[in-house]
């Protein structure tokens, strides 16, 4: 019975695949009978990315026939899950699950790399396998994190990491980017992931392309946030110290007080301000900030947005607190202000892709203060 030829609802992909093989071809220890109807596996899916086509049905295809294909969004291929596959395997039998999603025009496999290194343990010949084609590369980026994401034994879902360099392939595809382009990436190719580490790849990516020469970005600002300000110092630490010594200088140095403030949320972060402002005072340090702005809309600029932060924000806060205290509000006592100290080294980031470059940090004026 077992040497029956495989039955395809679709007779072309004998000429389609150009191969013939029988069940007798796939059968082992793990891989039973069952196994080689396609009915009990999960119906292929394009997962709805655009430029994947399903050719043909599901059908039984030897390892040998294809190679794996070096998926960008595995970041690091575990030895290690290929040897717990292999045990799950042996003790539990095979459950069938998600196919084997392999590439016609070069016979490369999108996914199941786990499965293939566990069939070499386990001595199973092949698996049960869906051709697809892709329009291009990005498509096929896209379809592999996308494929892979299925609640189930035969598969090692994709990390927050793998998530992340395969979005950071796609954006080299794309070849520009800004923050909803990332997010879309990130939507499509980790549906697995929680919101928290979703905007953890965003604010990573963006920053990371902010130094990449081949990524373009889409518009003239880049608006950022907090996170960003944070991954751009990460990334200045580690790669640009030379170029920027205001990082470790400043902002590593435990013998500065520094804070990050983002000019759009200003109001929430008054109490920070007065927090660490008030740290400063006792031990008569200066208060170094390193802020952004939101993207200037009609007449505004980039500079009157930044010098704002200075004449409009900090100052307001400086009136409330010296109204309470009944102090005039003069420079005089404006100059007891931490942030106004002269030694004070603030700085503010790039915006603006036309004018300005990432690095180095942009030192602005306070007033007359600093």
């Amino acid at each position: 019975m077992f040497d029956n030829i495989l039955y395809h609802n679709d007779m072309s992909l004998f000429q389609e695949f150009d191969t013939v093989v029988s069940n007798a071809d796939f059968l082992s220890d793990d891989w039973l009978p069952e196994h080689c109807n396609p009915e009990n596996w999960e119906k292929p899916s394009t997962h709805d990315i655009s430029g994947v086509e399903l050719v043909g049905d599901p059908h039984m295809k030897l390892w040998s026939e294809t190679k794996g294909w070096k998926n960008p969004g595995r970041k690091n291929f575990r030895s290690s899950t290929v040897i717990h596959l292999s045990d799950k395997i042996e003790t539990e039998g095979i459950i069938p699950s998600r196919v084997v999603y392999y590439d016609v025009e070069t016979d490369e496999t999108n996914n199941g790399a786990h499965r293939r290194g566990a069939s070499v343990i386990r001595n199973i010949p092949g698996w049960m396998h869906q051709g697809v084609r892709f329009e291009n590369e990005l498509a096929k980026i896209r379809f592999a994190n996308a494929s892979n994401h299925v609640e189930g034994l035969f598969n090692s879902e994709p990390t927050k990491d793998d998530i992340k360099e395969g979005v950071r392939a796609a954006l080299k595809q794309i070849g520009e980017y800004n923050k909803k382009t990332i997010r879309d990436e990130v939507r499509i190719q980790g549906p697995g992931l929680t919101d928290r580490q979703k905007d953890d790849i965003v604010n990573s990516l963006y920053s990371d392309c902010m130094f990449d020469e081949n990524m373009k970005f889409s518009s003239r600002y880049r608006e950022l946030n907090n996170d960003n300000v944070n991954e751009l110092l990460k990334l200045i630490r580690n790669e640009y110290s030379e170029e920027e010594p205001w990082v470790v200088k400043y902002w590593d140095n435990d013998d500065e007080i520094t804070i990050c403030i983002n000019a759009a949320n200003f109001e929430s972060r008054v109490g920070a301000i007065i927090a660490v402002a008030a740290k400063a005072n006792m031990v008569d340090k200066s208060l170094h900030i390193i802020f952004t702005v939101p993207i200037p809309v009609g007449k505004e600029t980039l500079n009157s947005k930044r010098e704002k932060f200075f004449s409009m924000h900090l100052e307001s806060l400086e009136d409330r607190i010296l109204n309470i205290q009944g102090k005039a509000l003069t420079d005089k006592n404006r100059r007891d202000f931490p942030w106004n100290h002269p030694d004070c080294q603030h700085r503010t980031v790039a915006q603006d892709t036309e004018n300005e470059s990432t690095i180095p940090l942009i030192k602005v004026k306070n007033r007359n203060f600093n």
